[in-house]
């Protein structure tokens, strides 16, 4: 009995699967009206990073806590991230080899800005929840942290690459890797990530 206690490897185990698969449905749930995108990652991360400090409270109503608290920041800078991302990405196929303005440079301008984008994106919607300040300012803390902890950030945009990689890879894959995404994918890749987050966070929490 004491293998299947909350405190043992085996209960622990099943206790951070069961937080993941909640989160990650109604971050899945959230998301259906797109422009809540941001809101729903910012409870998300803020659900996790609360766990991590061993809140006690249930896994649900700290991803609703993080997602009311923070729905405007969120979705003001989920609108900016989607507006940079797609006019970079627009930039870089364009801009390629058999794209209609082919410029090596401006392709290599546009992937390296593309990256950078994308590097603080993921920081900032963990930010976000974590800290109390002006979008702007949240937005060049993101930097700084994405740059100072480079390691993590290429860990986690590996993991997001790969996701996306697989899920684009074939019909068969989109299906099957699909419905893994839906049921825990998204959340255990922003369980793995808030290990970095709230080693990150700590000096200032």
């Amino acid at each position: 009995m004491k293998m299947f206690s909350n405190e043992s490897i085996v209960g622990r185990f099943f206790g951070h699967l069961g937080d993941i698969i909640i989160v990650n449905l109604l971050f899945v749930i959230s998301c259906i009206p797109v422009i809540t995108i941001g809101a729903a990652l910012c409870g998300m991360n803020y659900a996790f990073l609360k766990r991590r400090r061993e809140s006690q409270e249930p896994i649900s109503r700290l991803y609703f806590t993080g997602f009311r608290d923070n729905f405007r920041q969120g979705s003001i800078a989920w609108i900016i991230t989607l507006f940079c991302l797609t006019f970079l990405t627009g930039d870089y196929i364009a801009s390629s080899a058999n794209g209609m303005f082919e410029s090596p440079a401006l392709h290599v301008i546009s992937a390296v800005t593309l990256a950078i984008v994308s590097f603080v994106a993921i920081w900032l919607f963990a930010v976000i929840p974590s800290f109390e300040n002006s979008l702007r300012n949240l937005i060049m803390q993101a930097a700084m942290l994405s740059a100072s902890h480079l390691p993590a950030t290429l860990c986690i945009a590996a993991a997001i690459l790969a996701l996306v990689y697989l899920l684009t890879a074939s019909l068969f894959n989109l299906l099957f890797v699909g419905s893994l995404c839906i049921i825990f994918g998204f959340g255990l890749i922003a369980w793995l990530a808030s290990f970095a987050f709230i080693r990150a966070f700590s000096p200032y929490l």
